[in-house]
């Protein structure tokens, strides 16, 4: 759990604002799209280190889309043997039971090997990984011991606890210390773990690696920005694949991490994943980024609240199934109560922004409809009983920040590149050079693939640097529905729903750490405002890295429901497809017709106009992911594509 991001002394950089109007998003409530997706939903690593964390999280009503525990950790850790394990963990049962029931998939981590089952008695803590020491780190002295170990605990969890959604993780992080064995013993530890728990219960789930970084080896790390397939390949999973057909023992999921302010990096890491499946026809594994967060330097400030939003919304482009925060708590106190900790709450229990915009995210339910604007913005919008509503992260990076990951991302090129063509020193750490030709200061040619991509960012350097200091005033306008509505707003910036700036007044005025915290917890609810939205419209500020969430009543907006469609009126094959897509309308009526594809946020990709009853449509250039195809002219019915 550390962050890569070899850029951090970028992020605090304060570049020129430049003042941009009213921007104008519009919703449209019939158009429906898809089912919330569930990664707005995301799921959490579930490690509190107090009961008034742990009573907060049991009691929040929040179903999340899964749940990770360090539970069978714990018990290997705080046991001398087997049998001390074993007790120790049953007496987890009726938590562990609850945490169930509380998500779609509870996932459970083999990790760091306890001095009792070790071969090493080497107890010396490993640089850089807390908690950590040597022992834990290397193979067992006895692999039928360990499998004994592997064996009891998946059954105890799975056919005494009776736990039907438990996933099984291969140890953590190994790429980042955890493990100090070679390669052949890692190996041999997934083959032998894999095994147990399949014969403790075939219906297990198992899966890993576990890296930290999707594209690492257990022995390198790539450079910052686009993973290429030739560097991919070399990755832990890459290599757990190929070895997983070989032994024909085949996860039944994917997981890794991710610190990094690049979202750009779950589609980069969902592409090649699918493609690997294909090319060794593997089925569609399903995808879990097990934990993530925003690298330390960026958490507890604002820009954390609205890169959660973000990061979200961009899985949610992706086939990747599940995300999981880490963590719950932070893990460590301090004498200053944000401390750009891991936790989505204090060690004290406080609430962060961040954890506010993601209550937020939760809100939002029911389908998603379209969206669209003529200027970029992060948001999506949903429709359940008589009430629409729109989330929007008002997502504001430094612009040079954003500018950097674009360039690697659409060149794709990474950050040592940059460096040996002269546009970064990264060892002199000055970046001033390609801060000047994103600021219009330095032209260059558009000669190679680099270039272009450095001169395509310009205009997103001038877009977040126009919102990056002020204000945005947004418009939002609600296609079809001119009438007066009323609804709520929620909002979390600054100081609204901001516990971390009620912390600090407190201070300010006189409270200790401890007197602040005990005046918080007593009642951290999300607070809104009335509005009125008259004419179908509403206009609303909001500052940068806020998070807003409106919710507007409007009666009978829940006449068309997501079951109306699904009327087959065309067919699409094949389905999944990669290259050529083709539509076939039931009647062979020839007329004009407007295809059309949007994620599963509700944008608008890709459009084909036709007036024939067939079509063939190159979707080689879409990005891998789900789409769901419409009509222009019959907006009630949709197809779901799987592009691979």
């Amino acid at each position: 759990m550390k962050s890569i991001f070899k850029c951090t002394l970028l992020i605090g950089l304060i570049w020129q604002h430049t003042a941009i109007g009213q921007s104008v998003i519009r919703a449209y409530p019939d158009s429906l799209v898809a089912p919330i997706n569930e990664n707005l939903t995301p799921g959490v690593f579930f490690c509190p280190k107090t009961s008034a964390a742990s009573t907060d999280f049991k009691n929040n009503g929040i179903r999340q889309n899964n749940i990770r525990t360090n539970a069978i950790e714990n018990a290997l850790n705080n046991a001398s043997n087997l049998t001390n394990c074993l007790s120790l963990l049953a007496a987890m049962e009726t938590e562990l039971q609850s945490l169930s029931l509380k998500c779609n998939k509870l996932i459970f981590i083999f990790e760091k090997m306890p001095l009792w089952l070790s071969s090493s008695a080497d107890g010396n803590p490993v640089t850089g990984i807390g908690g950590y020491y040597v022992f834990n780190t290397k193979p067992p002295a006895n692999w039928n011991n360990w499998q004994t170990a592997v064996d009891s605990i998946t059954s105890k969890i799975v056919n005494q606890f009776k736990i039907p959604n438990a996933y099984f993780e291969i140890w953590n992080e190994p790429d980042l210390g955890s493990w100090s064995g070679t390669t052949f013993e890692y190996f041999t530890l997934y083959k032998r773990t894999f095994d147990r728990i399949k014969s403790a219960n075939p219906s297990a789930k198992v899966g890993g690696p576990t890296v930290n970084f999707w594209a690492n080896n257990l022995n390198w790390q790539p450079p910052y920005g686009y993973i290429s397939n030739a560097k991919a390949d070399s990755s832990l999973i890459s290599q757990l694949l190929d070895s997983a057909v070989v032994w024909n023992k085949i996860p039944d999921f994917i997981s890794w991490h991710n610190f990094n302010i690049s979202y750009q990096e779950f589609g980069n890491a969902a592409n090649y994943i699918q493609n690997k499946l294909l090319a060794l026809s593997l089925p569609n594994i399903p995808l879990i980024v097990s934990e993530w967060n925003a690298p330390s330097a960026v958490r507890d400030t604002r820009l954390a609240t609205s890169y959660m939003i973000k990061a979200q919304l961009e899985l949610s482009k992706t086939i990747i199934e599940n995300n999981s925060i880490a963590a719950w708590q932070d893990f460590n106190p301090s004498t200053t109560e944000f401390h750009q900790d891991y936790g989505l709450l204090t060690y004290g229990a406080i609430h962060k922004p961040a954890y506010n915009g993601l209550l937020l995210s939760e809100k939002s339910s029911g389908t998603t409809c379209k969206m669209n604007s003529s200027v970029p913005y992060d948001g999506i919008s949903s429709v359940i009983n008589d009430t629409l509503s729109v989330l929007i992260s008002n997502y504001c990076p430094p612009p040079f920040v954003e500018a950097l990951n674009n360039t690697l991302y659409q060149g794709k090129i990474n950050i040592k590149q940059l460096d040996s063509a002269g546009y970064l020193d990264i060892a002199g750490k000055n970046a001033l050079h390609l801060d000047s030709i994103y600021k219009g200061l330095i032209t260059i040619q558009n000669s190679n693939a680099m270039q272009i991509a450095i001169n395509n960012s310009i205009k997103i350097y001038q877009h977040y640097d126009s919102i990056e200091t002020s204000p945005r005033q947004f418009m939002l306008n609600i296609d079809g529905y001119t009438g007066n509505y009323s609804g709520q707003s929620f909002i979390v910036d600054s100081t609204h729903n901001n516990m971390q700036f009620k912390y600090d007044s407190l201070l300010v005025a006189g409270d200790t750490q401890s007197s602040a915290i005990s005046k918080i917890l007593s009642n951290q609810n999300i607070n809104y405002s009335t509005i009125a939205v008259n004419g179908g419209q509403y206009s609303f500020s909001l500052q940068p890295n806020a998070v807003c969430l409106l919710k507007i009543n409007i009666p009978g907006i829940n006449s068309i429901t997501k079951n109306d469609l699904h009327k087959n009126s065309f067919t699409i094959y094949p389905n999944p497809g990669s290259e050529q897509l083709t539509i076939v309308f039931s009647s062979q009526e020839t007329k004009n017709e407007q295809i059309q594809f949007y994620n599963s946020i509700g944008d608008l990709i890709k459009t084909v106009d036709t007036k024939r009853y067939s079509t063939a449509i190159d979707v080689s250039e879409l990005p891998i992911g789900i789409y769901f195809i419409q009509l222009k002219n019959d907006i009630q019915q949709d197809q779901k594509f799987i592009k691979q």
